[in-house]
Parts: structure tokens; sequence; C-alpha cells
């Protein structure tokens, strides 16, 4: 590809060619509420209608947008520097169950949380490898230990 790009359109040895874009935001933002199954989050009021915590909306478009980063940029997840390409792997591992487990958690939060965003993505990528140690955890606490004489 040449250094000449504009509206997807690129000039490559003095002929055009097509230039493949990403997904939009907001396309990708669709993918990622199939994905997690955003419609499960739904909760009926008395009035009858269906209705979603805007907190899901808001860690669906966390995902999408670290979804649509360019893979070679570079994020700070867990205080170190990963390459977007590797939180993009392991963020399409995310299920309800994940996004259910971080919304729970930022609700519980009793101190103020000045980077939103930033904890957001660090406990969406936590989740997924933190899922099954989280609730043999609570098991554990609840039935007084395992093992334990």
């Amino acid at each position: 590809m040449d250094k000449y790009q504009k509206n997807n359109i690129c000039v490559t040895n003095n002929k055009l060619c097509q230039v493949k874009s990403r997904p939009s935001l907001f396309e990708t933002l669709n993918a990622v509420k199939v994905q997690i199954g955003y419609q499960d989050f739904a909760q009926k009021r008395p009035n009858g209608k269906m209705i979603i915590d805007p907190l899901i909306e808001e860690i669906c478009l966390v995902i999408a947008e670290v979804l649509v980063r360019p893979p070679r940029s570079i994020m700070r997840i867990r205080g170190c520097e990963i390459e977007a390409a590797i939180v993009q792997e392991v963020y399409g591992k995310l299920t309800f169950d994940h996004v259910d487990l971080v919304f729970n958690n930022f609700r519980q939060q009793t101190h103020v949380i000045k980077k939103k965003s930033a904890y957001m993505q660090t406990a969406l990528y936590n989740a997924v490898f933190e899922l099954n140690a989280h609730y043999t955890n609570l098991v554990a606490n609840d039935s007084g230990g395992f093992g334990r004489h």
C-alpha cells in the first residue's frame, strides 16, 4: 500500500486499488452484543417493559473499542504494556458470564474509579482468566473452605 490513501482507495504503482477497511465501531458493537448475549441482561420492569442497565451498554462499547484498535497498537492491561492483538484475542473469548462478573464487581466498588475505561479493559481481560477461580472461591467461602478439618 502506498502512502496515498483516502476514503478506502489507495494508489499503488499508479494503479487504483480498494483498501479493505475494518468494521466500524458500531458494527463491532453489534457483534459484541451477539457474542455476550446482550439480550440476556434485560430485566422486566413492573410495567412489562424490558430494560438493560446502561452500564452493560458501556461495557459493550469498551469491548468494541478494543476490538477495532490497530492490532499492533499498545494497551496497558494489569499495569503492563500489551499489543492490542493479544487483548483482542482474549476478548474474543468473552461470554455473558464474564461480562456479568465485571458488571457485578464494578457495581460493588465502594471507591471512586477515576479511569473507568482502563479499569473495565483490565477487568474484562482478567475475567477470561479468573471466572472459574472466582466461583470456586465463592463456593469455598460459603462452605467454610475445602479440606478443612
